[in-house]
């Protein structure tokens, strides 16, 4: 028989209170409006240098202390700006400072100083109305510009030097993602297809291409490593530049890549989940898919954007469930717990005690009974509860348990003298407390 006092301690804690969140052995950890957050829609999740989580949803910026969530409101001068078109994408720099560009063409820069976000820059006549257009995409490369493309037009802002340069593009159509090779080249994918493109003097040169993409591009991702170029569509799944074998994932789109580690990436969908995808064998596989029948586990397929942090943490902007954390630190758990009227559950959500017995079953005692569960075989069995029919109005709760010889358990309670149990019969035998100690009764326990 093996002691599983501690489990019993933490079965009692959380099935008596209640709690479906997470106990010692999380894997998922579930932010939503109850907990704080602005909304429900996550566009981008970022961590700056002091460790805060920050999350773009549609109301605006929200910060995650690891116990709570704050709301930032954004100001243009004294004006309270739209949240819906002016903060839309959300980066950080090599200083791992906060930026934020929104569709009307603002530039916001977060001030740890006055703990406040700045607004820094504003793309001339972009005004707060339809006619003026709105921008199709932003991007931060790795010398600390933000890219602000509007159609096919590019004004580049330095975040370092806060000059604003304008780019001359040939490219048409609107660009809808951009990712660096080296210091002069790029790809910039569009609703037209894939461009590879190098830049000389503020001028974006198109270079001759024979490895065309001609299908609207989502998402991409150059890992550096492989040399590989991840092409995320809005259709045909994923792609990789220059190579031929077409996806595995179709019909699906792919809002993010980014990487697990130094060879697997992280591929985020709109409507199945994550996928993890090695760099070498290009094969996607299913990764974080929801699983509703679980109490534990991911809570939705709809994934916006992703954000892997050093401590084995996946941050998630699952839409419409908020943020959901996966934590690959510990594994899963399962959650036993009372059904009314299902005797194939729990007897009682009041566990006092766990044994396991020396064939692998466990035993529970609870505050109505005593529940035996074969894990080999997905069975339940109840002892000396009133779910049994017994009202012979003794007592019911049982708080410590021993297996005496194998398949033989004897169980105590406060005041209740010993049942002895034959689990392959289902025999009880009861001894009075008189008949267990030769002095007054007093409570059994082991």
């Amino acid at each position: 028989m093996t002691r599983v006092r501690n489990m019993g301690r933490i079965l009692s804690a959380f099935l008596m209170l209640g709690i479906s969140s997470m106990c010692g052995a999380q894997i998922y950890k579930y932010l939503g409006i109850e907990d704080g957050l602005s909304n429900r829609r996550i566009y981008r999740i970022q961590k700056d240098g002091r460790g805060y989580m920050w999350f773009l949803t549609q109301e605006g910026m929200d910060r995650y202390d690891g116990k709570r969530i704050r709301h930032y409101t954004v100001l243009d001068g004294n004006l309270k700006v739209a949240p819906q078109v002016n903060l839309n994408w959300l980066y950080t720099d090599t200083e791992n400072t906060l930026w934020v560009v929104g569709r009307k063409g603002r530039i916001f820069h977060y001030d740890t100083l006055h703990d406040r976000f700045r607004m820094v820059y504003r793309i001339p006549g972009l005004q707060d109305d339809f006619a003026t257009g709105m921008l199709c995409y932003a991007y931060m490369d790795r010398g600390d510009r933000i890219w602000l493309c509007q159609g096919d037009h590019i004004i580049r802002y330095d975040t370092r030097t806060g000059i604003a340069q304008r780019l001359v593009s040939r490219l048409r159509g609107d660009i809808t993602a951009i990712s660096e090779t080296d210091g002069t080249n790029l790809f910039i994918g569009t609703v037209n297809g894939l461009f590879p493109v190098r830049e000389r003097d503020g001028v974006l040169e198109a270079l001759a291409d024979t490895d065309s993409i001609r299908t609207p591009v989502s998402e991409l991702y150059y890992h550096p490593g492989s040399k590989k170029l991840f092409v995320g569509t809005f259709r045909k799944g994923i792609l990789v530049y220059g190579v031929s074998a077409g996806s595995t994932l179709r019909n699906v789109a792919v809002n993010r890549i980014t990487p697990l580690n130094d060879r697997e990436l992280l591929i985020a969908t709109g409507g199945r989940g994550v996928y993890r995808m090695d760099v070498d064998s290009l094969v996607p596989k299913p990764y974080i898919t929801a699983d509703y029948a679980s109490h534990n586990g991911m809570n939705g397929d709809n994934i916006n954007d992703i954000y892997v942090d050093g401590g084995d943490r996946i941050w998630l902007a699952n839409y419409p469930a908020g943020v959901t954390i996966r934590n690959n630190r510990y594994q899963s758990y399962e959650w036993f717990r009372h059904s009314p009227g299902n005797s194939r559950s729990l007897v009682n959500d009041q566990v006092h005690d766990v044994i396991e017995d020396s064939e692998g079953d466990l035993w529970f005692a609870t505050s109505n009974g005593i529940s035996l569960l074969q894990p080999a075989v997905g069975r339940w069995r109840s002892f000396l509860s009133r779910s049994d029919g017994i009202q012979d109005g003794g007592n019911h709760i049982f708080l410590t348990l021993c297996e005496v010889s194998p398949g033989v358990i004897c169980a105590g309670g406060y005041a209740s003298g010993l049942y002895r149990i034959e689990k392959k019969t289902g025999r009880v035998e009861y001894f009075p407390p008189l008949l267990c100690s030769r002095g007054a009764s007093r409570p059994v326990y082991q």
